[in-house]
């Protein structure tokens, strides 16, 4: 019969995994997706061997990352929500994700397609469930065009990829001019509605990861 592993070794088990998870979570926000699990191990203070015992590769601990990453991005909306004016929140909403994607890179190229396809599929239908209620009642405040879709956030966070980058490199705040011209796209007008539907859902991740090539 085995003997059960002392308390202390289970309790430096858990640290070690938190440390790394934290760690994963500021590599990629500083060096993006191309971070290896050894740059993750080194960042924490730990052994490749200890970063091996507890993820098999970095697509299984950025998994971890982008978890928490999703329910953030559903507490924001959920707070928006909070906002009395539907065009207001809806503002916010965006300005807090795009404030963090613009200061981390790694949160944007795994939002929009370079992490695992499996959990790609599993967070984009959780993300656009929690902001269908932003833009529902948006819309019933007359403050959005009717034909606009929860969904679209999707494309509206890849086509800001290059706002985000020139943010680093320009100017930390410089993203917040294209989402504003984005953001007034969803304004209404006297103009033609959309003359495609949006897509569905489950295809998002399959749409963004073809934005990369």
């Amino acid at each position: 019969m085995s003997t059960p592993a002392p308390r202390s070794a289970r309790s430096d088990s858990v640290r070690n995994r938190e440390r790394l998870v934290v760690a994963a979570r500021e590599v990629f926000a500083e060096h993006g997706f191309g971070a290896t699990l050894d740059d993750i191990a080194r960042h924490a203070g730990l052994g490749t061997g200890t970063a091996y015992r507890h993820f098999p590769n970095k697509h299984a601990i950025a998994a971890e990352v982008l978890r928490d990453a999703t329910e953030q991005i559903v507490n924001d909306a959920e707070e928006a929500l909070a906002i009395e004016d539907p065009w207001a929140a809806l503002v916010e909403f965006f300005e807090r994700t795009g404030a963090r994607q613009a200061a981390d890179r790694g949160l944007y190229q795994m939002l929009t397609g370079q992490g695992d396809d499996e959990q790609q599929a599993r967070i984009w239908p959780r993300i656009v469930a929690a902001v269908t209620e932003l833009f529902e009642r948006a819309q019933k405040a007359g403050a959005i065009r009717p034909d606009v879709e929860a969904q679209d956030i999707a494309a509206i966070f890849a086509l800001l990829g290059p706002a985000f980058t020139m943010s680093r490199t320009i100017r930390p705040d410089l993203w917040r001019r294209y989402l504003a011209l984005m953001l007034d796209a969803l304004r209404p007008a006297d103009r033609p509605p959309l003359p495609v539907d949006p897509p569905p859902v489950e295809s998002l991740s399959e749409i963004l990861r073809s934005g990369k090539g």
